[in-house]
């Protein structure tokens, strides 16, 4: 039984969907930094061209499909947030000091949803021995595993090494 609240219909369109959402961010984001002056057409030649490679490339497609409702509750969350904060006596001003934050929060959110999105697309390969059979536990779907796998184990501590390294060399020059 169809309702009005069934969208499913609307999956056919997700390219469009993702390639108006690039073409408008990209355009938005050319036009506020004034990269290239009063001449917008060139911004907008760039944000055409950006999004018909985005939708191209089905995994970054798929990325933004993905993203895309994060970033619509991650909005609605920050107008209910600068309601909150107006109803409780703060002034645009202070409300725009934490700007910052929240640029932090939405790279994060889109860091992590990509990353998420890679790994879940992403078929690792088995260990083979000399003979090309597989050795060993292949299942790298959970964290656990991937984690504890010896090779990243491996990249864990050298990269600990360097860190170490780089901190007591940095402290006995001061």
């Amino acid at each position: 039984m169809a309702t009005f609240l069934d969208v499913t219909g609307l999956e056919a369109f997700s390219k469009i969907f993702v390639f108006l959402l690039v073409l408008l961010v990209v355009y938005i984001m050319f036009i506020n930094i004034k990269s290239f002056g009063d001449q917008k057409w060139i911004a907008l030649i760039i944000a055409v061209v950006v999004g018909i490679f985005v939708i191209l490339s089905d995994l970054a497609t798929g990325i933004i499909r993905n993203i895309a409702p994060w970033f619509a509750v991650l909005f609605v969350f920050v107008i209910f947030i600068t309601m909150a904060s107006k109803i409780f006596g703060a002034t645009t001003s202070d409300i725009t000091e934490y700007k910052w934050l929240l640029f932090v929060i939405i790279i994060l959110v889109f860091i992590f949803g990509s990353l998420a999105y890679v790994r879940q697309q992403t078929n690792v390969p088995c260990d083979v021995d000399e003979d090309g059979n597989e050795i060993g536990e292949c299942d790298y779907s959970s964290t656990s595993h991937f984690i504890f796998h010896p090779k990243v184990l491996g990249i864990i501590f050298t990269l600990l090494v360097a860190v170490f390294t780089v901190a007591l060399l940095a402290g006995k020059s001061s």
